[in-house]
């Protein structure tokens, strides 16, 4: 019989549980070498780079082969200056510990991801893998511990000849927490464990389960032996082990590393009691902590930060976030991250922290990048920015501008705040894009505290001449950006590497390497038809300190300005505007990248320049 899999989100089937062919509820030794297999489309693991408060993340995907020839897909999160052995950045060269995440028996590595905001900024890094059987790596069935226990080794054995991992500990959950248990008497380095609702003995839940509600049909008590006797003979015909010799309780005895237990009072598939029995006989340093929930149930976020102290004790590291240099943007902002990384589920931000920290990564992130991953000088010119305005996806702006000198960068810098997400968290760091214009072409580049990282490049000379229609649009699902010329021939698109919120800021840039002029500049909202009277943006002069939620365009679509302000800060009455807003002057300004889709032309057609320079309109097309 086929494979059946049911969807975990309507219409997609990447991200689904996979059943076995065979009618699943009626074979016991399904719930034990079978379970639904969980898979997922490898995006579901987030950017291979991305920024928490205090550190920057690298996610480094790695292939393993076990011990019987099956490829094991495995990830490794780190510190980016580890990652990339960055000498200038105090995490750079040595070596820190790291968590080995040991995920449940219908699981993947996605289990861990939430833990990633917890252990990051501590500069502890985060392993996880998807066993034998289990997510995409090789095999069709898992053991609960028997075999996993050596695919385990092999990852121990890999991360110690990185040279980049000092202690090693291991949180496990169900058949996770016997692997561990399994292993941890055979390899006394293990600096510490968390062990959450392990069984003690195989054939006591094999029993348990046989008459409970995970079957179609309980196995009555006078058939019981011989449906044990007959999936015992199955397993072993399948998965070469036998259930009998499966006693994690055997190895609690000779076990002597912290260890931090941990079990759902309404587990109904594992009982209390087996974690309970194993805490009474484990030998090392140990600890109970029982909370609400069953088997499978989302553990409460002071669960999660005590099993994160419980690490750092045993590790003998501090539980407060690492003093490093790189990607420590709450650092440059002098603010608390422990906070700000480690509330997964509680917004704290607010507006004025996401505009303080956009403008101090535009600042730094205006710099050419340093090498040797170091900070720009402090002698360098701070580039310019203009007044800020506040826009919602889909929007573009349109700027009129004339680069004097070939050293000259003019442009858009956006600010935008990505998504919340399972890697981290809801409280995310901003994101500032740099869209420009230089004299070998457009530009896409990513600010960040050492410098602009470029993204993506068009080259052609352009004529510094005649003054250039710059056209920044941006649009969400999917996040992506294009460049290119009003006159055509020269373009590019790119995709950023997440989604992001509907609310973005906006400034006109210029990074006074050379003379740059901008004119004019227009806003119009890509969310309704032209000549609705959809639009209203305006310059935001004051700090909203209320709790940040960038996903709500305000009721109408579009956001009430504030009363004109002096220096072009605002727009036009709303009576007076169309769906197109527009800001004149002889003045620079700029904006920051928004997340979604960026489209930047350079050039046009002399009429398309007049309508959006109105008064000011007295220039020749870049052709």
């Amino acid at each position: 019989m086929p494979a059946q899999s049911i969807q975990l989100e309507p219409g997609n089937d990447d991200d689904r549980l996979e059943l076995p062919g065979q009618p699943y509820a009626m074979a016991l030794w399904n719930l034990i070498v079978r379970p639904p297999r969980r898979r997922y489309d490898l995006a579901r693991l987030g950017p291979e780079e991305f920024r928490l408060w205090s550190v920057c993340v690298k996610r480094i995907d790695i292939n393993l082969t076990n011990s019987r020839g099956m490829t094991l897909r495995c990830s490794h999160f780190l510190p980016r200056a580890l990652a990339e052995g960055n000498p200038a950045c105090d995490l750079g060269l040595e070596p820190r510990p790291v968590v080995i995440y040991l995920h449940q028996n219908a699981s993947c590595r996605l289990e861990a991801l939430n833990l990633v905001p917890l252990f990051l900024p501590l500069g502890i890094s985060l392993f996880c893998l998807d066993f034998a059987g289990c997510g995409e790596s090789d095999g069709e069935y898992i053991s609960l511990g028997w075999f996993e226990r050596d695919d385990l080794s092999d990852c121990v054995d890999y991360l110690r000849k990185t040279g980049k991992v000092s202690a090693i500990g291991l949180w496990g959950r169900s058949m996770g927490a016997v692997t561990a248990l399994l292993h941890a008497d055979r390899d006394h380095s293990i600096g510490g464990m968390v062990l959450d609702s392990p069984f003690c003995n195989l054939t006591t839940l094999a029993t348990e389960l046989a008459q409970s509600e995970y079957l179609a049909v309980k196995v009555p008590t006078w058939l019981l032996s011989g449906a044990l006797g007959l999936g015992r003979i199955r397993i072993r015909s399948l998965c070469g082990f036998d259930i009998e010799e499966l006693k994690p309780e055997q190895h609690v005895g000779d076990s002597f590393i912290p260890a931090l237990f941990v079990h759902g009072r309404g587990d109904d598939f594992i009982p209390p009691h087996h974690t309970e029995k194993l805490f009474a006989a484990y030998n090392g340093d140990k600890e109970l902590e029982m909370v609400e929930g069953d088997h499978n149930s989302p553990r409460p976020n002071h669960l999660n930060r005590k099993a994160v102290l419980f690490f750092c004790r045993a590790f003998r590291c501090s539980p407060t976030p690492q003093a490093n240099d790189d990607g420590n943007l709450a650092r440059m902002l002098g603010l608390d991250t422990l906070g700000l990384d480690g509330s997964l589920d509680l917004p704290v931000m607010s507006r004025q922290l996401v505009l303080e920290a956009g403008k101090q990564l535009a600042i730094s992130g205006s710099f050419p990048p340093v090498p040797g991953g170091r900070l720009p000088p402090a002698g360098a010119a701070r580039p310019w920015l203009g007044d800020r305005h506040q826009l919602f996806l889909p929007f573009r702006a349109e700027g009129a501008l004339q680069l004097c000198e070939p050293s000259a960068e003019a442009g858009f810098c956006v600010c935008l705040v990505p998504s919340p997400s399972d890697w981290a968290g809801v409280n995310r760091p901003p994101e500032v894009l740099i869209a420009y214009a230089a004299a070998d072409g457009l530009h896409l580049a990513r600010a960040s505290e050492r410098g602009r990282e470029a993204l993506a490049h068009a080259e052609c000379q352009l004529d510094l001449s005649v003054p250039l229609l710059c056209v920044l649009e941006l649009r969400p699902k999917p996040s992506r950006i294009r460049l290119a010329l009003g006159t055509g021939g020269l373009e590019f698109e790119h995709t950023l590497r997440e989604e992001c919120d509907l609310e973005v800021f906006t400034w006109l840039w210029d990074s006074r390497r050379g003379e740059a002029l901008f004119f004019d500049c227009a806003f119009s909202d890509l969310l309704h038809p032209a000549g609705q009277d959809t639009l209203s943006m305006g310059a935001v002069d004051s700090e909203d300190s209320s709790v940040y939620s960038g996903d709500q365009r305000p009721a109408g679509g579009h956001l009430e300005p504030p009363p004109l302000a002096g220096k072009g800060g605002g727009l036009r009455p709303k009576s007076q505007r169309g769906s197109t807003e527009t800001i004149s002057g002889g003045r620079r300004r700029s904006d920051p990248p928004t997340s979604t889709s960026v489209s930047v032309v350079v050039g046009g057609s002399a009429a398309a320049q007049q309508e959006a320079a109105g008064s000011s309109s007295s220039f020749c097309p870049s052709q």
